[in-house]
């Protein structure tokens, strides 16, 4: 069981992950350790703002920094993102029961028989298809089509539901998994799973330990 404390803590570092440029950064670590100038020129950015970003992710704890007389040498902190990973594990168990449910009545040989009306079902075979997009990573709209057909032919209504749900951005036919959810009305609260946006940021970080593996 996971104490309500640390619960806050993961909260806070999840939040300080679910940002575009950090997980990029991120995502580049979880390949090797790389100085700021590395990271910098990777990603075409100022190195006032990779410090800007760097000291978020120190702060949380999630990246360590060695130095050296000229340098700043930052990689993943893998000791903090196993204990992560074991108390999402831990938790998702409790959380997956109604998915597994739905997944049972709505999925057969991998394949989507049909879209759920209700809701909340919908929502959490949303969830799962959005598993199968990298965060960070950027898709055109053929690859987004092609993902959700492996699954139903109905491709153009799973991905509209997808970006109408604040699942995936869109923007000029580009499309990314959303780092942060929109604000939602109170009844339409009432109708989605109740760990939405820990969800979320879970599927963010999970994408972060297995490229950290």
């Amino acid at each position: 069981m996971v104490d309500n404390t640390t619960i806050q803590g993961r909260v806070i570092m999840l939040k300080a992950i679910a940002d575009e440029t950090r997980l990029r950064i991120l995502g580049l670590l979880a390949e090797e350790p790389r100085t700021g100038k590395q990271l910098a020129d990777a990603l075409q950015l100022t190195a006032p703002t990779i410090s800007h970003h760097m000291r978020r992710l120190i702060d949380v704890g999630v990246v360590m920094e060695e130095r050296d007389a000229q340098r700043h040498i930052y990689a993943l902190n893998g000791a903090l993102l196993r204990s992560v990973r074991s108390e999402a594990t831990e938790e998702s168990v409790k959380a997956n029961s109604e998915r597994a449910r739905v997944m049972k009545h709505f999925f057969k040989d991998g394949k989507l028989t049909t879209i759920p009306a209700n809701r909340k079902q919908r929502v959490h075979v949303l969830h799962y298809l959005l598993e199968q997009f990298e965060p960070g990573r950027q898709y055109p709209e053929k690859e987004v089509n092609k993902i959700l057909t492996a699954f139903n032919e109905d491709y153009a209504t799973l991905r509209r539901e997808l970006v109408n749900y604040g699942y995936l951005n869109r923007d000029k036919g580009i499309y990314q998994v959303a780092t942060s959810l929109p604000k939602r009305s109170r009844n339409l609260q009432q109708e989605l799973p109740a760990n939405e946006a820990d969800w979320l940021r879970a599927l963010i970080s999970a994408s972060i330990m297995i490229k950290a593996d």
